[in-house]
């Protein structure tokens, strides 16, 4: 009689179970890789099992029947083997599954379903050969010739993944790597150990090494684990988005965004809101068998997947989309969430992982812009990112080598019949010497937190104009205050400094103000704005009738003129209901002590109709283009006739 040693697979099955159901109840099986692990799990456990049952019923051999022992060996044997094949596939799902395309996948599969059926032919055949092990008198447990052939196919599994991971390399990332570097040398210790003393029964640590080993690997995603929802995070997004570029591998991403969910929490608690993301996560993580989910933003899911061509892709698409379009159910109550979705696919395109997460970012806010509900990343969308980089670049360049320029806007005097003062605009040009549109490069300073430092720019080079004596006719210079430079601690400090060093009255310069920049923080406003008057700083509030207008502002704050929008100047002459409302709001304003500047002034007509309508003063292609600062000089210099173009 064998005397074998089980105390190390009973503690050994332990270990496997408590494993089991550890994983289970932290849900990690949501993802196809963990479903497949938890097959690991309890395939582990049974096969543990069936070899402590087998050493017990050989020691109790009185009574049971020969077919019983033959049938548990047997079953024994096949379960280890189908074990070692199922761990082999899913490592190759773990390792491989975004280089190898499904096909290879399917050979894999094929190859290792061939050695699982062999060796169960061999075990069929067994009780009449003894190849594998027979039982003698006494139920005397001898071993055959072909005993360590499932040794030799796990033997052949690891050569297979070994030969594959070598082969792809270059396109496997660090923590696999690291895995594979742990778990196939402990295999082969194990392994040798067992051969060298048999009757220690070790299979049940090789299968316990294996597990952990994986479990590791999966606390290791655990860092780049989203808490709540259990799936990946946006490092994991990005670590997966990389490791399919290094791939080649076609792919599709899809991006919901959950709009407004704070409803959610205010109506039914933020417990109920939380169960909804991880429903809605779940969900996702199982849109696509060879898909994964991703929390990569408060709100943000992304649904990563393998992409088989245009069809495959529309066909997730419709299905995130239908699924999206109808309501959850948490805890009996149902809820229906406003999304918006954004769809990129990679087919060959020399991107990086940043690009990628850059890409989806810019689509969801051309989505938001456009109010749609579904954008695709496309050529269209991808010009206008790349135009944008480049501006970006031109304006970092640009700012380090002082390339930007102050230009001004006349603006014209109705009581002088002169220009008295003008408007300072920003300008820059590309590396060909073209002017680049205003309205590109000053959204992107304002996004990027450059408008702080070319507002500074802009302020040096106006209290340089102003106290330099060239420009003697020109009263004051305006400058336009952006959301963040208004809102800054050191705006006082900055233009009192920039005051003094040129030796420029303060009253001098006008400081520009759209009434959506007050409505931000309005009693912050109210305290820089009177800390400013005191020193004699005037206010303008622009675009006054865009629809941010409110007379209640300009009676609570201390501005010295309004600026009425050209969208209210381009309706006249020809609207009698326009200017009697515009007559009526200069009076209106003159009578609180406030003057009117006229903006977009283009033709004639609408000079002698702001005229007569009592405007103080008016600014616009009419009179002047914005021009340098050389073109400023002339204009000042030998400005002869803006008064007779005015009342002709």
């Amino acid at each position: 009689m064998n005397q074998w040693n089980v105390s190390v697979e009973c503690f050994s099955l332990g270990v496997v179970l408590i494993l089991a159901v550890s994983f289970h109840e932290t849900r990690w099986f949501l993802s196809a890789q963990g479903r497949r692990y938890r097959r690991c799990l309890w395939l582990s456990a049974a096969s543990i099992l069936l070899n402590i049952l087998c050493v017990f019923t050989l020691r109790l051999a009185r009574g049971i029947p020969i077919w019983i022992h033959y049938a548990l060996n047997s079953l024994y044997f096949l379960t280890t083997v189908g074990l070692s094949a199922l761990l082999t596939s899913y490592l190759f799902h773990l390792v491989l599954g975004q280089v190898y395309h499904p096909r290879r996948f399917s050979c894999v599969q094929a190859a290792l379903r061939c050695m699982v059926g062999g060796y169960a032919a061999l075990l069929a055949i067994n009780p009449w050969t003894g190849w594998m092990f027979r039982l003698e008198a006494g139920m005397r447990y001898v071993r055959g010739p072909l005993i360590n052939v499932g040794y030799a196919l796990m033997a052949v599994e690891m050569a297979m993944l070994l030969a594959a991971a070598a082969f792809n390399r270059a396109r496997i990332g660090r923590t696999l790597r690291r895995l594979l570097a742990m778990l196939l040398p402990t295999l082969l210790l194990l392994i040798g150990y067992q051969l060298i003393y048999p009757n220690l029964l070790l299979n049940g640590s090789l299968i316990v090494a294996t597990d952990l080993i994986l479990l590791l690997y999966f606390q290791s995603r655990g860092l780049e684990s989203d808490p709540l929802t259990l799936v990946g995070n946006r490092t994991a997004f990005y670590q997966e988005v990389a490791q399919l570029l290094r791939g080649s591998k076609a792919f599709q991403v899809v991006l919901v965004s959950i709009r407004q969910f704070e409803t959610v929490n205010q109506h039914y608690g933020y417990q109920a809101g939380d169960e909804l993301l991880c429903e809605v996560a779940g969900w996702m993580e199982t849109a696509h068998e060879q898909g994964h989910a991703f929390r990569i933003g408060n709100m943000n899911f992304a649904l990563l997947a393998l992409c088989g061509g245009e069809a495959d892709a529309q066909t997730l698409l419709t299905k995130v989309r239908d699924r999206f379009n109808r309501s959850w159910q948490i805890e009996g109550q149902q809820f229906t969430l406003n999304t918006r979705m954004v769809e990129l696919i990679r087919v060959g395109q020399p991107w990086r992982a940043n690009d990628v997460v850059e890409y989806l970012r810019y689509a969801l806010e051309i989505a938001r812009e456009r109010g749609c509900r579904l954008l695709r990343f496309d050529e269209e969308i991808f010009t206008q990112l790349s135009q944008r980089k480049h501006v970006m670049n031109l304006m970092e360049r640009a700012l380090a080598e002082d390339r930007f320029e102050v230009w001004y806007q006349p603006i014209f005097s109705s009581a002088q019949g002169r220009f008295d003062s003008a408007e300072a605009l920003l300008r820059l040009r590309d590396d060909d010497g073209q002017l680049v549109p205003t309205s590109m490069f000053i959204s992107l300073a304002e996004e990027s937190g450059m408008v702080e430092e070319l507002t500074w720019f802009v302020f040096d080079r106006v209290c340089r104009l102003l106290g330099g004596g060239r420009v003697p006719q020109l009263d004051s210079v305006s400058v336009n205050l952006s959301m963040q430079q208004f809102m800054s601690d050191d705006l006082v400090t900055h233009i009192s400094a920039a005051l003094q060093r040129y030796n420029v009255p303060a009253h001098r310069l006008k400081l520009e103000i759209t009434e959506r920049v007050l409505l931000a923080d309005l009693d912050r406003a109210c305290q820089v704005m009177s800390l400013l008057s005191e020193q004699g700083v005037r206010f303008y509030l622009d675009d006054f009738g865009t629809g941010y207008s409110n007379v209640s502002t300009v009676m609570e704050l201390p501005f010295d003129c309004i600026k009425l929008d050209h969208s209210l100047i381009r309706q006249l002459p020809g609207s009698e209901r326009t200017g009697i409302i515009i007559g009526a709001m200069v009076d209106l304003f003159h009578v609180i002590g406030c003057d009117v500047v006229a903006e977009g002034v283009e033709t004639q007509a609408q000079a002698q109709a702001l005229l007569r309508l009592g405007a103080d003063w008016l600014q616009g292609f009419y009179y002047a283009r914005p021009m340098s600062y050389s073109g400023l000089v002339e204009a000042f210099a030998g400005q002869k006739g803006a008064d007779v173009r005015a009342v002709e």
